[in-house]
């Protein structure tokens, strides 16, 4: 991952180095690909003379993607927190509500000036990393906080769904959220507002609704078949 103890010791220059590499990186991920941009282009666009910045500040690849997470990830988790206060203060856990949690606080990153279009792109890249942190905490090689929460929420109200079945449409639902936002802000940003079917508050409405009517279908009698097969095949 990072340099070990590194953010203790950071001096002012330090500091706005890593934080030049770590918006230049998110811009070409976001527009090259993750695995597309050498760390020697992010290196050289960053105007760094060392021509190893990344490797020492970052340790490589999936330590400066995790200092990307770092920058935005606490902001969306304390949101998110907020959200599920509220709706535990009113005193009932729903779909709509853990929703609404999980999506807004990713929404609003489209408005966020410091990369967070960027972010999202390369977030749609990583859900899969995701999804093993959210449903294994602990053993994603990137880590994200504020899951816990939100899993406890989706058991309780997807305990209908056999477990197996629950996580993949949870992976699913991930990658609506972040595919779907990001391909959403290409085309905004191609063909703005104007067209209703471009206009993003008539989108997140429609990201929402699909999102609750794939979760709260209720499984078909094949697919409680195939999953109950494939528990008892992995006993």
């Amino acid at each position: 991952m990072g340099r070990s103890g590194e953010h203790q010791r950071l001096t002012p220059r330090s500091a706005a180095t890593r934080a030049r590499l770590v918006s230049v990186a998110e811009r070409l991920f976001a527009e090259r690909g993750v695995e597309g941009v050498p760390l020697s282009d992010i290196n050289k666009a960053s105007g760094q003379r060392n021509a190893n910045a990344c490797q020492y500040h970052f340790g490589g690849r999936e330590g400066l993607l995790q200092a990307i997470i770092d920058k935005h990830v606490p902001g969306i988790a304390a949101r998110r927190g907020e959200l599920l206060d509220e709706l535990e203060a009113r005193g009932q856990i729903t779909l709509e509500g853990l929703v609404d949690a999980w999506l807004h606080p990713v929404v609003e990153k489209l408005q966020d000036p410091d990369g967070g279009r960027e972010f999202i792109r390369v977030n749609a890249q990583l859900t899969a990393q995701h999804m093993l942190s959210l449903l294994k905490p602990g053993q994603g090689a990137l880590q994200a906080p504020g899951a816990a929460r939100l899993i406890s929420g989706w058991n309780q109200v997807l305990d209908a769904l056999p477990a197996a079945v629950r996580q993949q449409r949870l992976h699913l639902a991930s990658i609506l959220v972040f595919h779907g936002l990001a391909d959403h802000s290409r085309l905004q940003e191609q063909l703005g507002e104007d067209d209703p079917a471009h206009n993003t508050e008539l989108f997140v409405a429609t990201l929402r609704d699909t999102i609750i009517a794939m979760l709260q279908q209720a499984a078909s009698a094949h697919c409680l078949d195939t999953a109950a097969r494939a528990t008892r095949a992995r006993k």
